[in-house]
């Protein structure tokens, strides 16, 4: 892919940065900004205002994500606004929000949003699954201890890496972004 400039991915996470240019094969720099995020439930209006707020900051492309996890005897509550809850209750204290409920039925989304002169443009990843009745494994962080894919025995923190990769809601979002920009190049 012949790109004009470098995209500038907004995170101090190396790791996600690795997996953009693996995933993606775009060029990026990081940028650790500090942006006000917007409270919302739904991942792609918060991303979408992260990207915005990025592009005005930067006056350069920029790619932003923003990660969310729905559940549906909750509303599909935490939504986007998932690190609050786990910061509020941690992993087991959402667990226990569930404990005597039967519906278990959950979804994560990353949504991956791409600002440059032309605007703003969304692409999502959404995996669906369940929560399990008690914290298993310890890889990953967050909900990655409660949270199975479907298809799937084991929570993403029982996964190794590689696997949790092959199957992320991040990998969709990306992939997805890759088919645009890949045809943008035309």
């Amino acid at each position: 892919m012949d790109m004009q400039k470098e995209i500038i991915l907004v995170t101090g996470n190396a790791r996600k940065a690795e997996e953009v240019r693996a995933i993606a094969g775009v060029e990026i720099v990081t940028r650790d900004l500090e942006i006000p995020e917007i409270q919302a439930v739904d991942v792609e209006v918060v991303a979408r205002e992260k990207a915005l707020t990025a592009f005005r900051l930067t006056g350069q492309p920029v790619l932003v994500d923003d990660t969310g996890l729905n559940i549906v005897a909750l509303g599909n509550l935490p939504g986007a606004l998932v690190t609050w809850f786990l910061q509020a209750l941690g992993p087991a204290g959402i667990v226990n929000l569930l404990r005597e409920e039967k519906n278990r039925q959950a979804s994560v989304s990353t949504c991956i949003a791409y600002a440059d002169q032309k605007g703003v443009h969304i692409f999502t990843g959404t995996i669906h699954g369940q929560i399990a009745e008690s914290l298993r494994g310890e890889n990953g962080f967050g909900y990655d201890a409660f949270f199975v894919p479907e298809g799937s025995a084991k929570t993403y923190a029982e996964m190794t890496s590689a696997e949790k990769n092959a199957i992320s809601m991040r990998r969709i979002a990306l992939l997805k972004f890759k088919d645009f920009m890949e045809k943008r190049e035309k």
